[in-house]
């Protein structure tokens, strides 16, 4: 198991917060009893699906389920797409962003850009406080070198990629999102970034997404991504026994 003090997030939801994984072949026993020994005002457990067995045990610990986190890859190989895909498909393009579109993006985020991760569904928490999480995350990574795009339908902003690598060859799609003017409209089904990563001479693409964003997860799949693993996601807050 790795506990990680999570202490970006004492910024973001004015919580002290520790992010627990635990791994495959973890003891349930021992899992127990190092969650016992843990203090925090807000605690994020991730499980391994293959560690379900000690998912009944946790919630009587006061930890309430939360989302399934699903690890994604993608091996840059081109897919067959119908007809009303590959239309859309070749009326989207992308480029990066500069800095006016950073800031719109920024716009998009604070109109409710984001409304499935966990901290939107919440009941602790609100939208508010998620789209300031975003924004603060979002800094964060354009200061540390991110890769943001913005993603057009016939020349108009449309959404966002942003991507991170340590090594050049295998790309972390991190963030990303459809604006507000185009929900609903069938363009999520376009997922622009592997064609982005292989111009950029990436060897691989990974990303995650929730079980609480459907759509997304069909999205991924239409495109050729594969599913790698699963982590069931718990939470915990202080006033929880």
């Amino acid at each position: 198991m790795t506990v990680t003090d999570a202490y970006w997030e004492k910024r973001n939801l004015g919580l002290v917060t520790l992010e627990v994984q635990v791994e495959s072949g973890d003891e349930t026993h021992k899992i127990i009893e190092q969650l016992n020994t843990l203090t925090a005002e807000y605690i994020v457990l991730k499980i391994p699906n293959i560690q379900s067995d000690v998912i009944y045990d946790i919630q009587q610990m006061g930890y309430c389920y939360i989302e399934d986190m699903i690890h994604m890859e993608h091996d840059l190989r081109r897919i067959q797409r119908n007809s009303m895909h590959q239309r859309l498909y070749d009326a989207m393009s992308y480029r990066k962003m500069t800095d006016e579109d950073i800031d719109c993006l920024k716009a998009e985020i604070s109109d409710g850009l984001f409304s499935t991760d966990r901290i939107s569904l919440d009941p602790f928490f609100d939208c508010g406080k998620a789209a300031e999480r975003y924004l603060n995350w979002l800094n964060d990574m354009l200061d540390n070198k991110a890769l943001p795009y913005l993603i057009l339908y016939k020349e108009s902003p449309a959404g966002f990629v942003i991507l991170q690598t340590k090594d050049g060859k295998i790309y972390d799609s991190v963030l990303g999102g459809g604006y507000k003017q185009y929900r609903n409209t069938g363009l999520g089904i376009v997922q622009k970034e592997p064609e982005i990563v292989m111009e950029l001479g990436g060897k691989k693409l990974e990303t995650h997404v929730s079980t609480n964003n459907p759509g997304q997860v069909r999205a991924l799949e239409l495109n050729g991504y594969i599913t790698k693993d699963i982590n069931h996601v718990f939470v915990k807050h202080s006033n929880i026994i």
